[in-house]
């Protein structure tokens, strides 16, 4: 269904726009690396840890033989099933090179930089189809993918900003509606971008199958001339989904043989608030001052809060719906906004923190009731966040942008001044603390002088373990050497990990109570442990508990701790 007819120019090939936005990429994440000093990763907190450390993992293991989709080095000695993890696969193996090169952490630099630069290239490409001219789809790609729900996921989500799957599906399905590509390449193209997909995030895999069934209905509704065609696609679509899935299929056995039946987050705490569509959060420097104060109340965190759209966004896409409602392009990229948006609201309607009316849509409901069945957990659906819908809501948005802008007179003051504002809006917020994290790894992992401190493959708990704590760093530095009895891959720990209680409460990372000796004991014969390193930041408030175990030797900026079998020769610091 194309919107457009005007040809496109060759003044700027499309390689241009991608230099372009790689450029402003590295401008808004990457340049403070550069000027600020000491070692730093981009992102806050320690959620940038888990694609690190999976970085390091997929050329580790298959370099090793090792099974790339189940690791015992974390939550040992059980180990975690990676399909249900935040593991991007396929982003690690791409970038597996560089990483061998120069260590995961500079590799993870580097593709948190290219990956919202590659999804505004690949949401271009589908722009200058449309569109036909060159700078109005640039000015689309860039509101992709450097959106508000882009630039809050860079802080440590690459499966999230890694979002040029979307756009290329709907640029392949359109080039088949419109004869330029034949069943067979229709067959394979969606085949391979699905089971890319899906080694990317299975979520957004999920949400992409489910927004790529409703967009096939509504352009059946909305384009009667197109309805043979497109009826004449979902067997070639069809047989794209097997490919996935045969290519997606070692990944798929793992996911298919440790099912997820909860959610990792609860979905309804993770909705868009609609004031979110005009107001942006601190994410973006129009957001900070007086505007924080009204967007902190939205929904979950900053990294959840990318409903944000903006006015100037808005007026255009009131202004494309005044005029082009009655075509069927229009039509459809209207009803498609809108429904997006809806499935990011999840199950009630919130504005300003407030939930007001409910909301006729599953997701965000952790339990539906079936006829006959009863009420059940729906896996998928309980771990697909709502809010993260307005992915394909700035799609729609970023396309209706460039092609209101094509069909403008050029001498328009509004055409470039609108774009323009709505640009200025998303600039990432400069003051905000969360596009960098400086770190700084002991040489206990990595001085060789010291790898004698611990026997290899040896079980260790380090402290802290889970959130806040820099354990993920120092096994990727230490090259996998030894494996942990805890971790941080995911926002729970393994249901193995969770009972009886004295586990549990270790296993979470709980301050030590009065029995924590006791608690640590327990948690050490049943999982292995022979031995604790306490990050020495840390030093206060888990030495206490341990220094009635075992004796504590300082060593290479850690404090290690043997509370098993026979302690190793290791030098002295």
């Amino acid at each position: 269904m194309r919107l457009a007819t005007s040809r496109i120019g060759a003044r700027f090939p499309a390689s241009a726009a991608f230099a372009i936005y790689l450029s402003v990429a590295f401008v808004y994440f990457g340049l403070r690396l550069v000027i600020e000093s000491g070692s730093q990763y981009i992102g806050s907190y320690d959620d940038p840890q888990i694609p690190i450390w999976s970085f390091a993992w997929w050329p580790h293991a298959l370099l090793h033989g090792q099974n790339p989709f189940f690791t015992h080095a974390v939550w040992a000695p059980a180990g975690v099933n990676l399909a249900w993890v935040n593991s991007v696969p396929i982003i690690s193996v791409a970038f597996a090179p560089l990483t061998l090169l120069v260590g995961p952490i500079a590799s993870y630099n580097v593709a948190t930089i290219a990956l919202p630069a590659v999804s505004a290239w690949a949401a271009f490409l589908l722009c200058r189809h449309l569109a036909g001219k060159w700078w109005p789809s640039l000015i689309g790609g860039y509101l992709f993918g450097f959106s508000s729900y882009i630039l809050g996921h860079v802080t440590g989500q690459p499966q999230l900003t890694a979002a040029f799957v979307i756009p290329l599906l709907a640029l392949v399905l359109l080039r088949y509606l419109e004869g330029d590509i034949g069943k067979r390449r229709l067959t394979v193209l969606s085949g391979l971008l699905l089971a890319v997909q899906l080694f990317i995030s299975m979520e957004i895999a999920f949400t992409l199958t489910l927004g790529l069934i409703v967009a096939l209905v509504l352009a059946y509704a909305f384009a009667p001339s197109r309805r043979r065609r497109l009826v004449s696609a979902l067997v070639p679509l069809a047989w794209g989904c097997v490919i996935a899935a045969v290519l997606a299929s070692p990944f798929l056995y793992y996911a298919l043989t440790s099912v997820r039946v909860s959610g990792f987050q609860t979905p309804s705490d993770f909705v868009a608030d609609l004031l979110n569509l005009f107001i942006p959060t601190h994410v973006e420097a129009a957001g900070a001052g007086w505007l924080h104060d009204v967007s902190k109340r939205f929904p979950g965190n900053y990294t959840e809060q990318g409903a944000f759209l903006g006015l100037p966004v808005i007026a255009i896409v009131v202004l494309f719906a005044r005029n082009r409602w009655r075509s069927s392009g229009g039509r459809f990229l209207i009803v498609s906004l809108v429904l997006a948006l809806l499935a990011s609201l999840g199950p009630e309607l919130t504005v300003g923190g407030h939930g007001v009316i409910p909301l006729p849509t599953p997701f965000g409901h952790e339990t539906v009731t079936v006829p006959g069945v009863g009420t059940k957990f729906l896996p998928l659906f309980d771990n697909a966040l709502p809010v993260r819908f307005a992915l394909y809501m700035s799609l729609a948005a970023a396309v209706i942008v460039a092609l209101w802008m094509t069909s403008r007179p050029t001498g328009d003051v509004w055409v470039w001044l609108l774009p323009a504002l709505a640009i200025l809006l998303l600039i990432p917020n400069p003051a905000a603390k969360i596009w960098s994290t400086t770190y700084k790894i002991p040489p206990f992992f990595t001085d060789a002088a010291y790898r004698t401190c611990l026997n290899p493959n040896e079980v260790v708990l380090p402290q802290p373990v889970r959130a806040g704590g820099p354990e993920m760093l120092w096994q990727v530095a230490d090259a996998f050497r030894f494996r942990m009895a805890g971790g941080r891959l995911q926002t729970s720990a393994p249901t193995s990990f969770l009972h009886p209680p004295s586990i549990a409460r270790i296993s979470i990372g709980d301050p030590p109570g009065p029995d924590q000796s006791k608690l640590l004991l327990a948690y050490f014969a049943a999982k292995g442990v022979t031995s604790v390193i306490v990050d020495k930041a840390q030093a206060a408030i888990w030495a206490p508990p341990l220094d009635r175990i075992a004796k504590r030797q300082d060593v290479g900026g850690v404090l290690l701790y043997h509370v098993a079998g026979a302690a190793p020769a290791c030098p002295s610091s």
